[in-house]
């Protein structure tokens, strides 16, 4: 672009210490790569790294949480984009010229197949990319017999990656010594096993509810011109389970994504707490205090159940600024590892804690996600068909962790349940959903005795 110009690129040199030699600016590229490389450990290990694995597994969970997933790119490509130039002066100090020579497609292709064959994400797969990229073929010396080489080893290479994504031939390696175990003090009550859980006493389902939870107004949504909701409007007050149940395509999943800011309604608002938020993106709705369990769940599977279930108070605390994804207090953590203690325990999943979630069976999975959703500071919560893989023990354990969250905490929960047991025994009001059509609205007790709902949910038929 600019010509042939054959200025020379400077070296470092600081009062005596003169790099201009390839020895001496050997020592600047170490010293340099090593600082880089103790910074990205810093960082792995820091909430940035925690938010950054979360997001690489599941987005839409990480924004349930309160995180504003926008500032954690924005973080990540500025400090990728920082090493990039850092590595870029080097180089062009290194060659001395920059020429073309250097950036040919394929030496951009055996960058790409170093990155393949590598656990791409661990700070020492640096350096093996570079004795991959360098120090063998120096090894190896020129001539023809070179290229036969690399290409055997490149494909052995991947074959190996490939046994090793799902059989484990390529161990991880770990560079971070152990992690500490917090011994944390809480005011928050003593947790309760499955257990020890003690059924909560009785509730009047008759009583008023006297505090704003989730309110829908007018909401209708449509995909391509079909209807999936029309003209709906429930409430799900603090205080008391609220039930939305229908058969499959009712239109339950999609009420939920529009309250959580997943989908754009044709009409309708949404409030919470008395505010209208219509407008706020998924994030800042679960910063407001609105959390979500998931119909497929989405948990973060490269983490453990303990960083899963943190995440659920983590993720609102990093909030939508730069410096509280990068920085988190010390008094943060101990507040953090103490919500999940105190939630793991609630929901009896505390001697899963060091397993990584991707080994979790699905009504494990299904505990983990509750139990992320109590972490945080939520006070309405949308739970999708979360007795979904559970068998009817756990399904009445499940019952019974919810009814005595809504009497300890006075939150408020819309619940998406096929189990009619569970919504029976645990739910004050339900709303009836048929083909995006609101049926009814009222005690769990009338909907079972309801024609209309046994008709359309039940599928029994009216009698002639």
């Amino acid at each position: 672009m600019f010509g042939t110009s054959q200025s020379v690129a400077p070296r470092p040199a600081v009062g005596p210490f003169d790099a201009s030699d390839d020895v001496s600016y050997s020592v600047v590229l170490l010293v340099i790569f090593a600082v880089a490389l103790v910074s990205v450990q810093a960082v792995r290990r820091a909430r940035l790294g925690r938010l950054l694995r979360a997001l690489g597994d599941s987005p839409i969970a990480l924004q349930a949480q309160g995180t504003s997933i926008n500032i954690t790119r924005v973080a990540v490509f500025c400090l990728s984009a920082l090493l990039a130039g850092v590595g870029g002066a080097l180089l062009v100090s290194q060659e001395r010229f920059l020429f073309a020579t250097p950036f040919s497609s394929t030496d951009s292709l055996t960058m790409v197949a170093i990155l393949l064959t590598l656990r791409v994400g661990e700070p020492v797969s640096s350096l093996l990319a570079a004795a991959a990229l360098v120090i063998v073929p120096s090894f190896l010396g020129g001539g023809s017999g070179q290229v036969w080489w690399l290409d055997i080893g490149f494909g052995a290479g991947a074959v190996l990656a490939a046994l090793g994504s799902s059989a484990g031939w390529l161990p991880r390696v770990r560079w971070a010594p152990p992690r500490r175990r917090l011994v944390t003090r809480s005011s928050a009550p003593p947790a309760q096993t499955h257990a020890q859980a003690r059924g909560p006493a009785p509730r009047t389902r008759s009583e008023p509810a006297t505090r704003a939870g989730l309110e829908v107004r007018d909401l209708s949504v449509r995909y391509r011109g079909v209807v999936a909701v029309e003209h709906l409007d429930l409430t799900a007050p603090l205080g008391q389970i609220t039930g939305l149940i229908g058969p499959n395509g009712a239109g339950k999943t999609t009420t939920f994504d529009f309250c959580s800011g997943l989908v754009a309604p044709v009409t309708g608002h949404l409030l919470l707490h008395g505010r209208d938020v219509t407008s706020l993106s998924p994030a800042a709705r679960a910063r407001q205090g609105l959390g979500r369990t998931f119909q497929r769940v989405q948990l973060f599977d490269s983490l453990t159940v303990r960083q899963n279930v943190e995440l659920g108070r983590e993720g609102g605390l990093a909030g939508s600024h730069l410096l509280t994804h990068v920085v988190a207090p010390p008094a943060q953590l101990r507040e953090v590892r103490a919500a999940a203690t105190h939630a793991m325990d609630l929901v009896g999943i505390a001697p899963l804690a060091e397993r990584e979630a991707r080994t979790l069976s699905t009504s494990e999975k299904r505990l983990v996600e509750l139990a992320r959703c109590l972490a945080g500071t939520f006070d309405v919560l949308l739970l999708d068909e979360p007795s979904s893989g559970l068998d009817m023990a756990e399904t009445r354990r499940f019952g019974e962790v919810l009814t005595r969250v809504v009497d300890e905490r006075g939150i408020g929960i819309l619940l998406v349940e096929h189990n009619m047991a569970l919504v029976m025994d645990v739910c004050t009001v339900v709303y009836v959903l048929d083909f995006g059509h609101l049926i009814f609205a009222g005690p769990p007790e009338e909907a079972a005795a309801s024609d209309t709902v046994r008709a359309a949910y039940l599928g029994f038929a009216h009698a002639v």
